[in-house]
């Protein structure tokens, strides 16, 4: 009614996380794969340590690069061991020398939150368990009747009788001597996993890429200017299924990223050439990124079905929203000017020809 050329856009994606390691030999055909041997799966090694003090220090396979990887992990172990997130210390540092490491190591294919996340939750399952046996000596419980909470380990019928965690924690270093008969000092623990679903290829190239599929949904409305020719996104609403959620806040930052990213993609980040070549967009002043004023605020929506497949029932998020993002644009853009045929990015001189009167489909698409 107003003459607006406004379009409505949906997208739907599949998200995969955490490579199988076996996609690298596709590129051989099955008797090079037999001559050289399989390659599947994705190992990752998280440790998780004790020192004197009880304080809990963790290496993972997994360089953070501002995910909030630290924060993500230390939740995980302090609800396994009942104490304060802030008691946990992550090495922030990878020396390969030094901590575990396999050749899947890294940050890469989200695998944060279904490999790295899940096996710190394996070490620290792991090591409470030892820890219980400790405890159970000093409180006269037996391990199933134990609780960790709140610093403090104690039983679950009395919970009056209770020791401090950093107390049996540290037990290990001050009186080895005193451990009962046939238990172990508990001062580390270190898990390793690999998902067995990810096999190695078949003879005919098939694989499984990936140890989890989360899924994305986007539905957007943008409005063309007819005279600048330029895009505004009028509303954008994302929906994620990233499995179970670790911590919401650090996965809406993740998703608020990407999208950013998807729309330097769809309206602003370009390539250029002239005709003998010569590179245009070398600097910043020609090749264009979104900055804040260009990046809406989306309304973030999420449902949980956890992966059958990880220990957490996680699955990862991040990138999914770059490649949703683009499409999502494009479709609205293309319904408002009713044409079929749309090239990325959406810069104001592809739009002006998309609009032009040469363009019979724009002719025909009516004013909404």
């Amino acid at each position: 009614a107003e003459g607006r050329l406004y379009g409505i856009g949906c997208a739907a994606v599949v998200e995969s996380s955490m490579s199988n390691m076996g996609y690298i030999t596709t590129v051989l055909n099955a008797e090079e794969r037999a001559r050289v041997g399989p390659k599947n799966g994705a190992l990752t090694i998280v440790t998780v340590t004790l020192d004197p003090l009880g304080s809990v220090s963790v290496v993972i396979d997994s360089l953070p690069q501002g995910q909030g990887h630290q924060t993500a992990i230390a939740q995980v172990i302090a609800e396994v061991l009942g104490i304060l997130p802030e008691e946990v210390a992550i090495e922030s540092g990878f020396d390969s020398g030094v901590a575990g490491w396999s050749i899947a190591a890294g940050n890469y294919s989200s695998r944060f939150a279904p490999a790295v996340a899940g096996t710190a939750y394996l070490a620290a399952s792991r090591l409470r368990d030892r820890l219980s046996r400790l405890a159970c000596q000093h409180l006269n419980v037996a391990t199933e009747k134990l609780e960790f909470a709140d610093g403090k380990i104690f039983s679950s019928d009395n919970p009056a009788n209770s020791v401090p965690f950093r107390r049996i924690a540290g037990s290990s270093h001050w009186s080895p001597g005193t451990l009962p008969e046939g238990l172990e000092p508990v001062v580390r623990e270190t898990a390793t996993w690999t998902p067995p679903q990810l096999e190695a290829p078949d003879a005919s190239d098939r694989i499984n890429g990936a140890t989890a599929y989360g899924f994305i949904f986007d539905f957007c409305g943008v409005e063309v200017d007819r005279v600048t020719h330029h895009i505004r996104i009028d509303h954008y609403v994302t929906m994620h299924d990233a499995g179970r959620m670790i911590n919401p806040a650090l996965l809406d930052g993740q998703i608020r990223g990407a999208f950013a990213h998807g729309i330097g993609a769809a309206l602003f980040e370009r390539f250029r050439y002239d005709d003998d070549g010569q590179f245009l967009s070398g600097t910043f002043a020609d090749y264009l990124v979104p900055t804040a004023c260009e990046v809406p605020d989306p309304i973030i929506l999420h449902t949980e079905s956890p992966s059958p497949f990880t220990p957490l029932g996680t699955k990862g998020a991040g990138e999914g929203q770059s490649m949703s993002t683009p499409v999502c644009i494009a479709n609205a853009v293309a319904d408002a000017l009713g044409v079929d045929d749309i090239e990325l990015p959406l810069t104001p001189d592809r739009v002006a020809a998309l609009m032009s009167d040469d363009e019979p489909s724009f002719r025909s698409a009516g004013a909404k």
